[in-house]
């Protein structure tokens, strides 16, 4: 195991390293139960979901997350990021009982309209947008910056290639 929860400065409980781990490693597979858009938004009105839960991993599906999977926060200067459908992975070497965060953006497609899903951030970063919606809200220099890295999902690496 490469993680523990702990408590966060940023919000609640947190994801952090046991050791050092170097840029490029796999952190973790996300985990939970994939389900589609429709059943999201039933979730969320049975108040079973909050509607930052789920991880989107293509334009109709999702991954309902477990436990384990949501205690990771966002951050608008991250230390890891998801590649493939949802592999979390170190985009720099992040330092043993350093909290391990990524940018949620980077997970919602332009599919999502930001006037439909949005939320305040409090990450405390120099560069925070205090804002997180789509993928498209990141700023282009960081943008770019994940796209080097191999840091967005498959879906929206081919969500970016359509929208040029």
């Amino acid at each position: 195991m490469k993680t523990y929860i702990g408590d966060s400065k940023l919000e609640g409980k947190g994801t952090f390293a046991k050791h050092l781990l170097k840029k490029s490693e796999h952190i973790k597979t996300l985990s939970g139960e994939i389900i589609t858009l429709d059943e999201v938004w039933k979730r969320i009105e049975n108040s079973e979901e909050n509607y930052d839960d789920p991880l989107n991993l293509n334009e109709e599906l999702f991954l309902d997350l477990d436990e384990p999977s949501r205690q990771i926060n966002h951050s608008c200067n991250p230390n890891a990021g998801m590649r493939g459908q949802s592999e979390l992975f170190a985009i720099r070497d992040i330092n043993p009982n350093e909290e391990i965060t990524y940018d949620y953006s980077t997970t919602v497609g332009t599919h999502i309209p930001s006037e439909i899903w949005h939320m305040k951030c409090n990450c405390g970063e120099k560069n925070c947008r205090k804002v997180i919606a789509n993928v498209l809200s990141i700023p282009k220099k960081q943008l770019e910056e994940y796209k080097k890295l191999g840091a967005l999902q498959d879906y929206i690496f081919k969500q970016l290639k359509s929208t040029k």
